[in-house]
């Protein structure tokens, strides 16, 4: 896996966020934030893919695991996930709360849902792409 897949990858998801943002879509489309959630963790996981891949063809000899593997990727993705979610809640407590903006994380299974999601891009994506490693 190289790294201009996963900057592409990471790329079209922020494109579709600032579209989603810009056009509000996030509020009129009830479950969009389902399918992002799922893209922006496969393209983490390409990217985890990309950074196992680059460390592993340098550092060792012979091949690791697929578990350790797995793990690194869906880590990593998971990682990511959990610091958006962050960015969610300062936003809620910031820009959301000062112009009176709709929650973006209105509940905690909302959070737990949205790294669920997460996790289930990371998992697709280690598995599509596992044999590229």
């Amino acid at each position: 896996m190289k790294f201009k897949h996963a900057f592409f990858a990471i790329l079209f998801v922020l494109a579709c966020h600032a579209v989603l943002l810009l056009t509000q879509g996030y509020y009129h489309l009830n479950q969009i934030d389902v399918p992002m959630h799922i893209m922006g963790g496969f393209a983490m996981g390409i990217l985890g893919l990309a950074i196992h891949h680059q460390i592993s063809s340098k550092h060792h000899k012979k091949t690791s695991p697929w578990w350790y593997c797995f793990l690194f990727v869906v880590g990593f993705a998971m990682l990511i996930g959990v610091a958006w979610e962050f960015y969610e809640f300062i936003m809620d407590q910031t820009v959301h709360a000062w112009f009176d903006l709709p929650l973006a994380q209105p509940s905690l299974a909302n959070t737990m849902k949205d790294l669920l999601d997460d996790w289930i891009g990371a998992v697709v994506a280690f598995w599509v792409f596992r044999k590229k490693i």
